[in-house]
């Protein structure tokens, strides 16, 4: 199979996943955006596509780029088309889909656990997340409102809409969980306000966390994309 990535900054690849769908024998297309190559027009010979995080809003709509992806994620939910958001990327499907993209009540950085819900329990992907809870790497100023048609499927009392699902195989994450050490450190490096924000103890908790936490994390993202394999190629096999 082969799967399409809109990468929106250097230090924010597809990482983990992207590891994992080439080591499952598929092919793995990027659209460095932060180069300024372009959002493809179609969809039309790909079966899977993630959209991964960046700095920028879902709400900048001054930038082409960002206008691209939201008509082609259109396109996507209208087709039921296989996808996999992180945090920017689940901002962008749920504004796709007709939802609004606000500021967070809680600035989210470092580790936090989510909590999945009780739909959670049937969904091909979290059905396999930790219960009651799962800590994740977030990194975030911004949320979304739940999609009309969305089914939440990880929550979180500060905030709510930490993943859902649209369709068969649209998921949105709010969290990173194809991350590793190296690029949280990178992104702590980088991330002036956010390291400020932190400060020297918030930098070192999260550097203490990543230990304790980082191992399940990956093994629930190594369990997540080996179903969501599962769908795209039911759905490469349904359509032939």
């Amino acid at each position: 199979m082969r799967f399409l990535v809109l990468q929106h900054l250097e230090i924010e690849p597809a990482a983990l996943v992207g590891d994992l769908i080439v080591e499952s024998g598929h092919q793995l297309e990027i659209a460095r955006l932060y180069e300024g190559e372009s959002v493809p027009g179609s969809l039309s010979g790909y079966d899977g596509l993630l959209v991964m995080g960046g700095p920028m809003s879902a709400n900048d709509l001054q930038l082409p780029y960002i206008r691209d992806e939201i008509a082609l994620l259109k396109v996507a939910i209208e087709n039921d088309f296989p996808l996999l958001g992180f945090c920017l990327g689940a901002q962008l499907l749920a504004k796709a889909a007709g939802a609004e993209v606000i500021p967070s009540p809680v600035r989210e950085l470092g580790w936090h656990p989510v909590f999945p819900t009780e739909l959670s329990n049937d969904d091909p992907l979290f059905s396999s997340m930790s219960r009651p809870w799962l800590h994740v790497f977030q990194w975030h100023g911004e949320t979304f409102t739940l999609p009309e048609q969305a089914t939440l499927l990880a929550t979180h009392p500060a905030v709510p809409n930490q993943a859902f699902r649209i369709g068969s195989s649209q998921y949105g994450l709010q969290f990173h969980i194809e991350v590793g050490s190296e690029i949280i450190n990178a992104w702590i490096e980088v991330g002036e306000s956010e390291r400020a924000e932190l400060g020297e103890v918030g930098v070192s908790e999260i550097q203490t966390a990543t230990t304790d936490h980082l191992a399940a994390a990956q093994s629930f993202c190594t369990e997540m994309v080996m179903v969501w394999l599962q769908l795209c190629s039911n759905r490469v096999s349904t359509s032939d």
